[in-house]
């Protein structure tokens, strides 16, 4: 009995060290734009278009230090870009010199707490941009966004773990019908051999608590 006591603990422990909780990292967040045109505007705040292109980070401009560091977390493994933004941003670019064959993706948000939130996972961006994820860009690149309209950047973060956001839905309409008021028949009461199966339910629902009392009474007396 101790023997079988000791293999159930033993698969419980194996269980429960197989559950694996993951928890978002941040590899990258954007405080100020370094950017061709918009080389310090604070993040939350306003962006700019200009040329067709919001350029948010340029690799000559500071150095590039905003622009290697996102370059260097789109290319970390199962990484995750989210931009969380209120207007209209149509698609996400990294424009390069040499980079002619490379492909903006589309921006496809959802609301959240009133503000826009678009996921892209970092491979889909690499799949897109080869040439300018690959660091061969030629002399110039930009991360840029395209816009219409006005829009404020409130995050632009690169993370790994990250779960897609929820969507906000509006509360589902009550259909449930008028109430009907007109009285209701007297039923009789129920049989008692309808009640016998939630019994039975009951009872057999504490067959394997008097089971394992008894394997501990088993176990103290062996």
């Amino acid at each position: 009995m101790k023997k079988i006591i000791a293999i159930a603990v033993s698969v419980v422990m194996v269980l429960a060290a197989s559950v694996c909780v993951f928890a978002e990292e941040e590899l990258y967040s954007m405080t100020t734009t370094q950017g061709q045109y918009q080389e310090s505007l604070p993040i939350p705040g306003p962006i700019v278009m200009q040329e067709a292109y919001s350029r948010i980070a340029t690799n000559w401009v500071g150095g590039g230090s905003e622009f290697n560091a996102i370059l260097n977390a789109i290319n970390t493994p199962d990484s995750t870009l989210i931009i969380t933004y209120t207007g209209t941003i149509n698609q996400f670019v990294i424009q390069s010199e040499n980079g002619s064959t490379d492909s903006a993706i589309d921006i496809t948000p959802v609301e959240v707490d009133g503000k826009n939130v678009a996921t892209i996972p970092c491979a889909d961006i690499i799949a897109a941009m080869p040439v300018a994820t690959s660091g061969s860009f030629g002399s110039w690149a930009n991360v840029a966004l395209i816009f219409d309209g006005d829009v404020t950047l409130e995050s632009f973060r690169i993370v790994t773990g990250a779960e897609a956001p929820a969507e906000d839905t509006a509360p589902a309409e009550d259909t449930t019908p008028a109430d009907d008021t007109t009285p209701a028949e007297d039923t009789p009461p129920a049989d008692d051999a309808a009640s016998a199966p939630a019994d039975t339910g009951i009872a057999l629902a504490l067959v394997p608590m008097a089971i394992a009392a008894l394997a501990v009474v088993a176990n103290k007396k062996s």
